[in-house]
């Protein structure tokens, strides 16, 4: 999402002007853009105070974060404080969303409870939700869900990639949003990655799942051993066969290349073993790779890329690692 586009959904947002769905694209980029600092890098420090500065104004009523006790309450008729700087990745930016929806949209007094997990870099998690399906989640991700499943669907919101074991409900559908994709199940076993500045890639293992594009209002089904990759900045997906096993190794802490790019290599890296990875000829970036790495130590698999591709490396300090090697063939 551009500046431009944060900006607009989020004057829409506050308004009540969304649709569910945008709702869920902005929930989704809006808890990475808290806890990311890659989301906001790339933009001057006094475009993120104006957008600060937005959301304190768009705000009709204001909110302690510190009382909410990641629970949404219905407000009472006192004032309540709001700190822009208390929103940390442990309150979900789904506790902002239920707020809103009582005060521009429903009117009514419910208390509704909302779980955020985050994964920092370097960890992993398992939760089962309310329903008893299981979500593997990897490092670096951010998964929101309600902590009861109420109404005639299953939703959640994901930043990162999780793995999701879905008990089956044909009367009550599971929703998940990624990025610009929503993706529906009613009991299957699939893969979804979604990190910032990397395409979409949601991989099936078993069952069916159907997938939608928020934006270009295109949709699909895929099967088992089925996968899409969609480019979000352009829109545009594309859908291969694939050996599913290869894209849920991770769960069993083994990285498959499969003609992976060396950027993309350096940030799932980076991610697992919570370092910071510089390419000291940047024309490694767009190298590809392939290849099967347990990733026990990180060492083992540098040095595996050492001998298989001519990759070389040195640590600049002990979470600092430099990587060099020849620029690949055109």
């Amino acid at each position: 999402m551009t500046q431009v586009e944060f900006k607009a959904l989020l004057d829409r947002y506050v308004k009540g002007e969304c649709s569910i769905d945008e709702q869920k694209y902005f929930d989704v980029f809006f808890n990475a853009f808290q806890k990311d600092e890659k989301y906001w890098s790339d933009w001057q420090l006094t475009d993120k105070d104006r957008i600060q500065i937005e959301i304190y104004q768009s705000l009709t009523r204001t909110i302690d974060l510190d009382e909410a006790e990641n629970e949404v309450l219905a407000p009472e008729s006192r004032s309540f404080t709001f700190s822009f700087l208390k929103i940390a990745a442990s309150v979900s930016i789904l506790l902002l969303a239920g707020l809103f929806v009582y005060n521009f949209r429903t009117g009514k007094k419910e208390t509704i409870k909302y779980i955020t997990h985050t994964t920092n870099l370097g960890q992993r998690a398992t939760i089962t939700l309310d329903d008893g399906s299981v979500v593997k989640l990897n490092a670096g991700s951010t998964i929101s869900f309600p902590e009861k499943f109420v109404g005639d669907t299953r939703e959640i919101t994901l930043y990162g990639e999780a793995f999701f074991e879905v008990k089956p409900d044909p009367d009550k559908p599971f929703i998940v949003t990624s990025g610009g994709l929503l993706t529906t199940v009613r009991g299957t076993s699939f893969n979804i990655r979604a990190y910032h500045h990397e395409r979409i890639e949601i991989t099936v293992s078993t069952g069916k799942v159907h997938v939608a594009s928020i934006r270009k209002k295109e949709e699909a089904v895929l099967g088992a051993n089925q996968q899409i990759q969609y480019d979000e900045a352009l829109m545009d997906w594309k859908f291969r066969n694939v050996p599913a096993e290869r894209y849920m190794a991770w769960t069993e802490n083994i990285i498959y290349l499969d003609r992976t790019s060396v950027q993309e290599l350096v940030n799932t890296l980076e991610r697992w073993y919570n370092v910071k990875i510089e390419l000291e000829n940047g024309a490694l970036q767009n190298c590809t790779i392939s290849g099967k790495y347990k990733s026990d130590r990180l060492t083992n698999i540098l040095e595996g890329l050492k001998i298989m591709h001519g990759i070389t490396y040195r640590f600049a300090s002990e979470r600092e690692i430099i990587i060099s090697g020849k620029p690949c063939n055109p």
